[in-house]
């Protein structure tokens, strides 16, 4: 059996990875790509995320609230010419948990979440 490191370091990680699908774009321009997390690291995504959970019955985001038009990345108010996140996490022991927020054009995902779309951009 083949051990992954965690995306956050990486650092070894001899147990289960959990994995994270990130999708960043607008329009019909997006970029994809897939994340390995350890326990440990995806509770920290998950807490920085809590604001931007979905709710899969109604479609509203965290506690029934509309969708936030907040930037991921600096939590200010973001126009149209903003981009969409899309983030689907597989939590240990749980159901898929599904995130959305904005970001500014000229801003990056937080960390871990922005090193491979900064990879992706570059190319």
């Amino acid at each position: 059996m083949a051990f992954f490191p965690c995306d956050d370091g990486p650092h070894y990680n001899p147990r289960r990875n959990y994995l994270v699908y990130v999708g960043v774009g607008s329009g019909t321009e997006f970029t994809r790509w897939r994340l390995r997390f350890c326990e440990a690291h995806l509770s920290l995504i998950q807490e920085h995320l809590a604001q931007f959970k979905v709710n899969p019955e109604d479609g509203t985001v965290s506690g029934g609230d509309p969708m936030r038009s907040d930037c991921l990345s600096c939590s200010q108010p973001v126009d149209q010419t903003g981009r969409n996140v899309f983030l689907t996490c597989y939590p240990p022991k749980n159901e898929r948990e599904d995130y959305w927020a904005r970001i500014h054009v000229d801003h990056s995902l937080p960390d871990p979440l922005n090193d491979s779309f900064r990879t992706t951009q570059a190319s």
